[in-house]
């Protein structure tokens, strides 16, 4: 889109997803970002749940190194054990924070029936969260 001799570079929802089934949990978060040419731009997220879990979503540079932890129970003559295993991307030396605010956030809670996953022939009430969220930043680095 080509506005007053500004390009605009606008990305559609899925720019950027992530998509995590545990046991407990179903979680998509979708989003995009549109640069608006002038040293700002905006990031919009999208967040589905299914299920009990704590979800945070935040910003980093592109050049920053993003950690994540995966649990996983594994099962050893009727004993419960967790591994815990970390992965973590490289980091560089530049680690500048962005300069956002919320513009949007709205959160829609509810509750439905569906099988239990300890025992599928019972029906368990499930946690539903969507929420949508629309930051605007400004520089300090370009983004796209």
């Amino acid at each position: 889109i080509v506005k007053t001799g500004k390009f605009k570079k606008m990305f559609g929802w899925g720019d950027f997803h992530s998509n995590i089934k545990t046991v407990k949990l179903n979680l998509l978060i979708t989003g995009k970002i549109v640069d608006h040419g002038n040293g700002t731009f905006s990031v919009y997220f999208r967040h589905n749940s299914t299920g009990q879990g704590n979800v945070s979503v935040g910003l980093v540079p592109p050049t920053k190194a993003v950690e994540f932890q995966v649990h996983q129970q594994h099962q050893h003559f009727h004993h419960h054990h967790q591994q815990q295993q970390q992965q973590t991307a490289l980091e560089t030396k530049e680690t500048k924070l962005f300069n956002c605010r919320v513009e949007y956030e709205k959160v829609e809670k509810g509750t439905r029936n569906s099988l239990c996953a300890h025992d599928p022939s019972q029906s368990c009430p499930q946690e539903q969260t969507q929420s949508h969220v629309s930051w605007l930043c400004s520089k300090p680095f370009k983004v796209i």
